[in-house]
């Protein structure tokens, strides 16, 4: 048999063909591994605030938004997480954090025109009980008249979490 240089060749070029998809597949896996670690940190996080651990509740959701984001995960569910994660930043007297999560959860939830609704009442009330009348109001003005009046409905909806003032020891 005479030695071709073709066939010499044609192994490389069959493996340019068969790495990217290779590549691809374990790029998939690891999305998915990824949304199943966020769903995993989410339960923790619930787990935690059903405790009345706000800082564990706080970790877990802030593990929970990146694993999210490093799985491409959608809008929706980053910003459920960002507003969980304030709640639970406000339960521990993290109101930097708190502010923070609360206005990811309504950029997040503009991008997937998912209610930021929530998200801006939680904003508004956790102003309200630092004694920040000026940004309780700002925040207000975001929204606009009507919108601002139609917070008014989720009034007897999820609110901050209640415990022991910020300050007093537990």
């Amino acid at each position: 048999m005479r030695y071709s240089g073709a066939m010499s060749t044609l192994l490389p070029f069959r493996s340019c063909l068969v790495l990217p998809l290779i590549l691809m597949t374990l790029g998939a896996c690891a999305t998915q591994v990824e949304l199943r670690m966020a769903a995993q940190q989410e339960q923790f996080a619930r787990e935690a605030a059903s405790q009345g651990d706000w800082a564990q509740a706080m970790r877990s959701y802030q593990a929970a938004v990146d694993n999210v984001a490093l799985g491409r995960g959608d809008f929706a569910w980053q910003a459920h997480l960002h507003h969980q994660a304030g709640r639970a930043a406000s339960g521990a007297c993290r109101y930097d954090a708190a502010e923070f999560h609360f206005r990811q959860a309504i950029a997040l939830a503009k991008k997937s025109e998912y209610s930021s609704a929530l998200s801006y009442k939680a904003l508004i009330e956790q102003y309200e009980r630092q004694g920040k009348a000026t940004q309780a109001l700002a925040v207000r003005n975001e929204l606009g008249f009507h919108q601002s009046r139609a917070l008014g409905a989720f009034a007897d909806r999820e609110s901050l979490p209640v415990g022991k003032p910020c300050g007093v020891p537990r």
